[in-house]
């Protein structure tokens, strides 16, 4: 390319570098729209969302908090979920299936 060569719209680069910026930012929007801001280096989830992620209903959550399954936090009537706590409850409640003696 010449240095003083003037770059258009219509510039197969141009069109090339405009496609690759469009994806990036299609992914940054997805990402930007499920990314959850850290607290105490901990992801802290709603009950709507913790209900999405174990496929519980609202009432099953309950009594996993009721029966102490499940740890939680409640800052006047709002609920949250650390995901560490989420992670380690699924792993407490790991049953590996055991391989057969043969």
């Amino acid at each position: 390319m010449e240095e003083k060569e003037i770059i258009t719209q219509k510039d197969p680069q141009m069109q090339m570098f405009s496609q690759l910026m469009e994806g990036i930012l299609k992914k940054l929007e997805r990402y930007c729209s499920t990314a959850r801001p850290m607290l105490g280096g901990d992801v802290y989830l709603t009950g709507d969302e913790v209900c999405k992620l174990l496929q519980l209903s609202p009432r099953t959550l309950q009594d996993y908090r009721d029966n102490g399954t499940i740890a939680y936090c409640k800052i006047g009537g709002k609920i949250l979920y650390r995901q560490s706590d989420i992670q380690a409850m699924l792993e407490r409640h790991y049953y590996p299936i055991s391989k057969k003696q043969g």
